[in-house]
């Protein structure tokens, strides 16, 4: 049988383009898959690289204000020492009574103890009692009883144990200042007489306008002889980690 030679030379060209196609696969479709590979990688590096010139940008920004930033550490610092500093504390309230026209008539502080949330506030307070978020100091009813005993000058004191008592005029520090965690407290009991409730109402508030943090637990107001007498507990912080 013969064949023609066209034919052949038609199939020999067919099994060559065969051939070159089979190679460009086997070759040429795995070059390009890992040429997109590569540019899909070089895409998501820029991409970080431009939220890292976005963060770079910031940091740059943040550091123009590093002073501020210093400024606003050593503040804190100072609200919270790592030192108790009673002393600054006492007269913070000696300068607020000053400040507010009430006589000081003894600041005691307490031992240092492991710092403790707070509990929540009840909803409402006792006639003559305040908490310490905002509210106004009320006077005493004054049909209320002078022998009752939440009104009574004569009344047990309410300072902590560990408070020492101190004569009218003087303010003394409490015993025991070994620190028991890394965030102590410190308790605070003063007691004053105000010419007028708002005058109470002002030195609360201005125990708040000191270098240190003092959070005040309770307030308690009831008419004496020469004005109101009132009673403060609050906390002064002290931090001890390094």
């Amino acid at each position: 049988m013969n064949i023609p030679k066209q034919f052949v030379n038609l199939i020999g060209a067919v099994l060559a383009v065969a051939i070159a196609a089979a190679g460009m696969l086997l070759v040429a479709v795995p070059v390009w898959t890992e040429s997109r590979s590569i540019t899909n990688d070089a895409e998501l590096v820029a991409e970080t690289n431009l939220g890292y010139e976005v963060q770079i940008a910031s940091l740059r920004k943040s550091e123009a204000g590093i002073d501020d930033i210093q400024d606003t550490v050593e503040e804190l610092r100072r609200e919270i020492p790592a030192e108790p500093r009673l002393d600054e504390v006492f007269e913070i309230i000696a300068a607020a009574a000053a400040d507010t026209g009430v006589a000081l008539v003894s600041a005691t502080a307490g031992d240092r103890v492991a710092w403790a949330p707070r509990a929540a506030l009840t909803a409402t307070a006792t006639p003559g009692e305040v908490s310490t978020e905002g509210t106004e100091v009320t006077a005493p009813d004054p049909s209320t009883d002078a022998s009752d005993p939440s009104t009574d000058a004569s009344a047990p004191s309410t300072d902590t144990p560990g408070t020492e008592t101190a004569v009218p005029g003087t303010t003394t520090e409490g015993e025991g200042a070994a620190a028991v965690g890394p965030q102590t407290q410190v308790d605070f009991t003063m007691t004053l007489t105000a010419p007028t409730t708002e005058a109470a109402q002002r030195f609360i508030d201005a125990l708040g306008d000191g270098p240190r943090l003092i959070s005040i637990g309770h307030s308690a107001l009831s008419s004496g002889a020469t004005g109101y007498d009132l009673t403060v507990n609050a906390l002064a912080f002290v931090r001890t980690e390094n």
